[in-house]
């Protein structure tokens, strides 16, 4: 059976602290961290300075729980050496403190393709871009014992976006952070996606919808949306999925939507109630 996490994302103006005790009122066992304190760019953070970072994970150890992923900003469309040298440096900081923290997992993007209609030959080039960049990065933090995960997202939403960019060579070192929310406004179903991904699958991002297609959505409360939650859960399941699945509130982004105080419960509780019903 999964675990349930949240991301800091929905919580972003938090300390350690009140993640720590949002998530231990709530039974998750586990968190991702995008944001802490109002700061995104996480190596500014003095809790997780080479002199903090330590006192910062016993803090997580003692409350049993996991940090599970350090969600970055990483993206590799752009073919300019410059910029995929900065990535790899913005990777190579994040993957310190994913490997401080005991964090398995660092999350990154394929990120969006130049806009126009690209040739066959344009595109792949791009994509043999993303690749290259993808399996740079996962040979750093596997030195590292930390794995780097891909979401679907972007330009790389869906199942078959995933399966061309592993056409151009993406090492079995890369693993897939699912967002279904993404794959679902789609068109996939949730066990085609299964289906198509699920033995690279090692990370879930749960989120429901009322508004989503290809084109745009927004954000509703677990339960409220059109999201297809109970089938995601369903196929979790009946596929044997064993890590986390963790909500991704988009609050910092979306300062409009229901405050962290009352989107993360209500996901714990549907989520109790989902994962009840399938037991």
């Amino acid at each position: 059976m999964f675990s349930l996490g949240f991301s800091t994302l929905g919580c972003p103006d938090y300390t350690v602290d009140e993640v720590i005790d949002i998530a231990v009122e709530n039974s998750f066992k586990g968190v991702e961290i995008r944001f802490l304190r109002g700061q995104v760019d996480l190596s500014q953070l003095e809790e997780l300075s080479v002199d903090q970072i330590d006192d910062t994970r016993r803090r997580f150890d003692q409350a049993g729980v996991d940090v599970v992923c350090i969600d970055t900003s990483v993206r590799f469309t752009s073919l300019s050496a410059e910029e995929q040298r900065a990535q790899m440096e913005l990777a190579e900081q994040n993957c310190r403190i994913a490997a401080r923290l005991g964090a398995p997992f660092i999350r990154v993007f394929g990120g969006a393709l130049p806009g126009g209609v690209l040739s066959k030959e344009d595109r792949r080039r791009h994509l043999a871009g993303v690749a290259r960049g993808l399996n740079a990065v996962a040979e750093l933090t596997a030195a590292q014992g930390v794995t780097t995960l891909v979401e679907t997202h972007d330009d790389f939403c869906t199942s078959a976006a995933i399966e061309d960019l592993w056409a151009e060579g993406v090492s079995e070192k890369v693993g897939i952070l699912w967002d279904s929310l993404h794959t679902f406004r789609f068109g996939e179903s949730p066990q085609e996606t299964w289906d198509l991904l699920g033995d690279r699958i090692r990370h879930v991002h749960v989120k429901d919808s009322r508004v989503a297609g290809p084109e745009e959505f927004d954000f509703a409360l677990p339960g409220e949306g059109i999201a297809p939650l109970p089938e995601i859960v369903s196929t979790l399941v009946d596929g044997g999925y064993a890590g986390y699945v963790d909500f991704e509130w988009e609050k910092a982004w979306h300062p409009e939507i229901e405050p962290p105080e009352v989107a993360i419960p209500a996901f714990a509780r549907y989520m109790a109630q989902l994962t009840t019903r399938t037991s």
